[in-house]
């Protein structure tokens, strides 16, 4: 145990002191025994660096005889004596064949144990210890009340842990006893799962009948912006110790390919992509502005030679070299790759011209490239690339995650801000062996992670085969054999021709508004013949439909008053009754002109009042009763005689559809149900965007407040939206009940009912990140297709953006 710690009895306390104090010698060659061709003449050596210091607080000899070794326990000064034998290996290889590292082959001053090296390795992947933090910690570790007279060794530790990472490297993957060098990739592990000819896939026994996307490789591409690298301080001093042979590509090719690719600022003509857009930004003081690459789609495993570093943005040159060198990794015999990029409908247009004018880059012979883009990264783009590029919509693509990548970057991002100053060929080195360690960790996992995987598609396969059955089952036999020519139509020419794949959008009519349902009737009068319809009833209709609502809007603000009203409140609910009350005489006066005078001697109509739906009688009222008051003096104890809100409107749907056909008003009856369709979808349209503002809100103002103040001016905001989201549910149940009452099969068939569980903010748009959304749908109403009668909602719009929303799919 050389490298103990010992104390010594002072009379008064124990102090620290080291094995070498009392006479501790290390002898090499023997078995720990002296060599017999030892002498007592010490070789004569320089000091170099830093003064040892000999104290009472500093277990460390002032020697220059004496070799500094560092480990895990701190550093130690040994008196190390090396064999002298003919035939002896060196020094330095003596102190290897001890698990000693020593920093010179000359001069044998330093020396590092081969675990606290590991220990380095280890710390560095794990916690992202920079080796300036992990040498303070053992200087500390040596000296706890004095670390600073400790001999400082840093500059050593960064040399020798580039060697100790290499020699692992090596001996990792079999060259440890090979002479042949290394070449491209070869340091470097890959994904055990893709299919990799003479690795885990033999082509010769490959089926005609077997699917082309079971033989395909899946990349998806993205950049790296935090991965920053400063110009070096010494270029002609650096040394490259494995340049190319991990995931960074080889220096001198990829440089050559810069220098003669022109480089060409495209704008994205499909919407504001970043690394389209900023492709050019460049950074003072920086060599490398972040890097790119590509990884399998599948299984989240870096490519090896694939990794670039971005001189002044993610430039398609740049990522161009990156593909073409993933595409050539282990792919002979592959024939087709699908590629997922964020911005795949920008850089696959002229990919394969870029490919051609470049003497640098290649691909495999007759490898047809199949772009994608995964679906967090549609919700960005304009809508015909969701189809064209959408991975729902490729053969074989399977169901991918586009954002993989970025869980690359988060473990890799650690270690960016140590290696931002390192010289280049260090830091394309860390990363490396970042890269390859979060390789090693995919691999020995995805076994129980396949496995998972594995029973997830057997169901959802169950599940999905459920559901197209069902919906096969709705459509015509021609009508099937014609959407599935097209489909394979589309499929085959998809690679030339990406717009073929827009059979699969979806041609949805606007759902009509009530006002277009009004000015429909309106435009139909002239064109109907006299007494077939009654002129003008539209506009009466529509009117009767906007008192009943503000009878809602009343009835709802009256319950919320409370038993005990002030004056004002009792004059504000006495002059809305008074304005209601006056309207509703209007419209009654004019009802006799499209009813007749039946409905003079009609008491059918007297007595009945508005009855609360289930949902409002849960969401209103006191939650206490006091049982000396009946419900009448709770709610309505006004100093007025009438309640204009709890009467009975004379619409058809009122009257009841035997009664019209017995006057003769049948036309109203159907003249209602197409503006009762309007008004189901203005509400449904209000509740959509009163649920998505509540969800922006919450996801942009309520969780970042920083003050009292600010948290309060959110919740009232809340609560206002909530008033507006009860009264428009209201509304939507009212117009349901109503359709009812008109027989309105086919379109209750359309509109159900509102549940509680339907009128919640979406968390997926209030936390996208939030776990267990991948598989979360929204409520029946949100793909009901209504623009409104307002501008565009600028929180719709960003509710649409976070948000999957379930769309009907049919050709």
């Amino acid at each position: 145990m050389p490298f103990h710690r010992i104390s010594q009895w002072t009379r008064r306390f124990f102090e620290g002191t080291s094995l070498t104090k009392i006479g501790l010698e290390v002898h090499l060659g023997h078995a720990g025994e002296p060599c017999p061709g030892l002498t007592d003449e010490w070789c004569d050596t320089d000091d170099e660096g830093d003064q040892l210091t000999e104290g009472p607080w500093i277990p460390l000899v002032n020697d220059p005889r004496t070799t500094t070794v560092v480990d895990t326990s701190g550093l130690h000064s040994m008196m190390i004596r090396f064999c002298q034998c003919t035939g002896a290996l060196s020094p330095d290889m003596q102190l290897f064949e001890t698990g000693l590292f020593p920093v010179s082959f000359t001069s044998l001053k330093t020396a590092f144990t081969f675990v606290v090296l590991d220990d380095f390795l280890l710390d560095n992947l794990e916690c992202g210890t920079s080796a300036m933090n992990y040498y303070s910690k053992l200087r500390r570790i040596t000296s706890s009340v004095f670390p600073h007279l400790v001999p400082d060794r840093y500059r050593e530790l960064m040399r020798v842990g580039r060697q100790w990472r290499q020699v692992k490297q090596l001996k990792w993957h079999g060259f440890g006893h090979e002479k042949r060098q290394p070449k491209a990739g070869e340091l470097a592990l890959f994904c055990p799962a893709c299919p990799q000819p003479g690795v885990n896939l033999n082509l010769s026994d490959r089926n005609e009948s077997d699917p082309a996307w079971l033989y395909s490789r899946s990349l998806v591409m993205d950049g790296n912006f935090k991965a920053e690298h400063l110009y070096p301080t010494n270029p002609s001093d650096e040394v490259a110790l494995t340049d190319g042979l991990g995931f960074m590509v080889g220096d001198a090719q990829y440089k050559m390919h810069l220098s003669q690719v022109q480089d060409i600022v495209q704008r994205s003509d499909c919407n504001n992509h970043r690394a389209v857009n900023q492709a050019n930004a460049s950074r003072h003081k920086l060599e490398a502005t972040g890097i790119g690459g590509c990884a399998c789609a599948r299984h989240g495993c870096f490519v090896p030679h694939s990794m670039v570093d971005f001189q002044k943005g993610e430039r398609q040159m740049n990522m161009d070299y990156a593909l073409c060198q993933a595409l050539g990794y282990n792919t002979d015999g592959i024939n087709r790759a699908f590629t997922f990029y964020d911005i795949n409908c920008q850089y696959n247009k002229h990919l394969s011209k870029r490919i051609e004018e470049s003497p640098y880059l290649d691909l495999p012979w007759g490898m047809d490239i199949i772009p994608g883009i995964g679906l967090w990264h549609v919700h960005g783009h304009q809508d015909k690339c969701y189809v064209r590029y959408a991975s729902n919509f490729i053969t074989g693509a399977a169901r991918i995650d586009g954002e993989i990548m970025e869980t690359l970057w988060a473990p890799l991002n650690i270690i960016s801000p140590s290696a931002r100053g390192m010289s280049t060929p260090h830091q394309k080195e860390c990363l490396d062996f970042q890269m390859n360690d979060c390789n090693f960790m995919k691999m020995i996992r995805i076994s129980k992670f396949l496995g998972r995987k594995f029973k997830e598609a057997v169901q959802g396969v169950r599940d999905s085969q459920y559901a197209f059955d069902r919906l096969s089952e709705t459509a015509e036999g021609d009508t099937l054999h014609t959407w599935e020519a097209e489909a394979t139509a589309a499929q085959d020419d998809r690679l030339h021709n990406p717009s073929s794949m827009d059979i699969y959008e979806v041609q949805l009519t606007k759902s009509p508004t009530r006002k277009q349902q009004e000015l429909h009737l309106l435009n139909r009068q002239a064109q109907w013949l006299a007494g077939e319809i009654h002129q003008g009833a539209a506009t009466w209709l529509a009117s009767g439909i906007t008192l009943e609502e503000a009878q809602v809007a009343l009835l709802i603000n009256v319950r919320k008053l409370g038993k005990r009203l002030t004056d004002t409140q009792k004059l504000a609910v006495a002059w809305h009754r008074d304005r209601l009350q006056g309207q509703l005489d209007e419209f009654v006066r004019v009802a006799v002109t499209f009813l007749g005078d039946e409905l003079n001697g009609c008491d059918h109509l007297d007595g009945m009042t508005v009855m609360l739906n289930t949902v409002e009688a849960d969401s209103i009222g006191s939650s206490s009763k006091d049982p000396e008051r009946s419900d009448d003096e709770d709610r309505y104890d006004i100093l007025v005689k009438f309640n204009p809100e709890t009467v009975v409107i004379p619409l058809p749907s009122n009257i009841g559809i035997e009664r019209c056909a017995l006057w003769g008003v049948a036309d109203l009856v159907l003249q209602e149900i197409l503006l009762r369709e309007g008004q189901a979808n203005d509400a449904l349209h209000a509740v959509r965007v009163n649920l998505a503002d509540k969800a922006v809100l919450f996801r942009t103002t309520v969780r970042s407040a920083k003050s009292q103040a600010q948290s309060t001016r959110a919740w009232a905001r809340v609560h206002s939206m909530d008033k507006v989201l009860h009264l428009n549910t209201q509304i939507y149940s009212k117009c349901r009940k109503q359709l009812i009452h008109l027989s309105a099969d086919d379109l209750l068939s359309k509109y159900w009912l509102l549940e509680k569980a339907d009128l919640k903010a979406t968390m997926v748009v209030a936390d996208p990140n939030a776990r267990g959304q991948r598989n979360s749908t929204l409520a029946w109403f949100w793909s009901i297709d209504v623009e409104g009668d307002s501008a565009s909602n600028d929180w719709m719009n960003e509710c649409l953006h976070f948000t999957d929303l379930p769309v009907p799919v049919g050709c």
